[in-house]
């Protein structure tokens, strides 16, 4: 039988600061909450939220988050990013089972499909990651998708892949061409929305809801002030997304 079709809504790089203030006089939660109410994202199957929920790890903006996404209808799953603390992140969000010597990995199974999270947030995807998802992916006949913060390549982002970019990609990279049975890598970090060929797999990258980053040019440039974020429908043989802008008609 014909496995559904999977909306997926990814929301990433939202920088609440401690609790309702600005972040370099952004409304950020006014942002995070125009992607999250948006009517692109109703009827979902699963919400990720990929990474710099915070702007500087404060727990008021953790309680912000986890307070919004308490009346979610749809399962949640949530990565660090670089401007996040894990430790912290634990007192808010239920992360039981997905936290493995300091770092927050796991496969997420919904509908018959796995999906899987990486942790990138000190700029690598560690040995024991990439050794974990190699063996797990192995178990599994269908397609996987796989969800973490940094992109595993260079995006051609002047500024981002000048400062930014991941550590070990040349690791985790041998580690992703064994993988025969993932597609399509869904990230943020780089404040842009950017899709880039990765061999035989697509790297989605998923701009923030906080701002956007001209990638043009090699120093820091705010191109929008703008939220913007995904919607992925993921059905057997089968991958549509979409990035959406708060002006996108």
């Amino acid at each position: 039988m014909e496995k559904q079709v999977l909306k997926i809504g990814q929301i990433s790089d939202t920088h609440i600061g401690d609790g309702a203030s600005l972040v370099q006089d952004i409304d950020v939660c006014k942002n995070f909450l125009t992607a999250y109410n948006s009517p692109t994202m109703k009827d979902l199957d699963l919400l990720v939220i990929s990474g710099d929920l915070a702007d500087n790890a404060t727990p008021g903006a953790y309680s912000y988050i986890a307070d919004i996404i308490k009346d979610c209808k749809v399962p949640v799953c949530i990565i660090p990013g670089n401007h996040d603390n894990l430790e912290i992140m634990g007192k808010y969000f239920d992360l039981n089972g997905k936290i493995h010597n300091g770092k927050c990995y796991y496969r997420y199974d919904i509908d018959g499909r796995s999906i899987f999270f990486l942790d990138s947030a000190d700029g690598t995807v560690s040995s024991e990651q990439l050794s974990w998802l190699e063996q797990e992916t192995s178990k599994i006949d269908d397609e996987v998708l796989l969800f973490l913060h940094h992109p595993p390549c260079l995006c051609g982002h002047k500024f981002m892949d000048l400062r930014y970019s991941m550590k070990n990609i040349v690791e985790v990279q041998a580690t992703l061409s064994k993988i025969k049975n993932l597609k399509h890598i869904f990230v943020g970090h780089y404040h842009s929305e950017m899709t880039v060929q990765l061999e035989d797999k697509t790297v989605y990258v998923t701009p923030s809801t906080q701002m956007q980053i001209n990638p043009n040019i090699s120093v820091f440039s705010l191109s929008s002030a703008a939220p913007a974020w995904r919607v992925i429908e993921w059905g057997e043989n089968f991958m549509e997304t979409r990035v959406y802008f708060s002006n996108t008609p």
